[in-house]
């Protein structure tokens, strides 16, 4: 089983990710990883997405489609695999949906003002990548003991525009999968353990085939 996790920045969907893939076993696949690690190479692409980053834009569709066909094809990834944010317009999303097979596409539902508290306390490691939400005398990674830091593109200017772009053209997505009847609505403005809680719900018929 494939499950494709959407939602707008701030709600949830790389941790919710990281304690879905551990509980059913699935391998779970993060543009935004695959985008950070680009980043990190230094090279010309990781430049591209690294502008868009910061200035609150979708990375280019061509820059996307090429990561996400890169990962996907690999035998590995043909099943049992969780895909946290891949597509971020209609067009990438019908993209996808063409060449990969996609069960249940389930979509984070938050408010802007809940998702912008999240992400004003959003904090990251800097050596492994731990990812939780903070008060500010907190700076240290429960994980391995480093010092939390803020993402580049956690602040409101930023963010106002993320959203902005997520409602105009990522939002068509949730009703192209609607339409196909695929797609699970979540009420994610609760705490994280809450909104895992409904989302095991929707998918635990399928666990024992997930797990297996």
């Amino acid at each position: 089983m494939n499950i494709l996790l959407i939602g707008a920045p701030g709600s949830g969907k790389g941790t919710l990710s990281q304690k879905l893939s551990k509980k059913y076993n699935l391998k779970h696949l993060s543009t935004g990883d695959l985008f950070r690690a680009e980043i990190a190479e230094g090279t010309e692409r990781g430049k591209i997405l690294q502008d868009a980053m910061q200035k609150g834009l979708l990375a280019p569709s061509d820059i996307l489609l090429e990561v996400m066909q890169k990962q996907l094809s690999q035998a590995e990834y043909q099943d049992n695999v969780l895909l946290d944010g891949f597509g971020k317009t209609l067009d990438e999303a019908k993209e996808l949906d063409k060449f990969y097979n996609i069960d249940k596409v389930i979509f984070l539902d938050v408010d802007y003002s809940q998702l912008l508290e999240r992400i004003l306390k959003r904090r990251i490691c800097g050596e492994c990548g731990f990812v939780t939400t903070v008060d500010e005398s907190n700076d240290i990674c429960e994980k391995c003991g480093s010092k939390l830091i803020s993402r580049i593109d956690d602040n409101e200017e930023t963010f106002k525009k993320r959203y902005e772009v997520f409602l105009k053209q990522t939002m068509p997505i949730v009703n192209y999968f609607d339409q196909k009847n695929m797609l699970v609505r979540i009420d994610a403005n609760g705490s994280i353990e809450n909104n895992f809680y409904k989302i095991c719900n929707e998918i635990g018929n399928k666990s024992k085939e997930i797990e297996r």
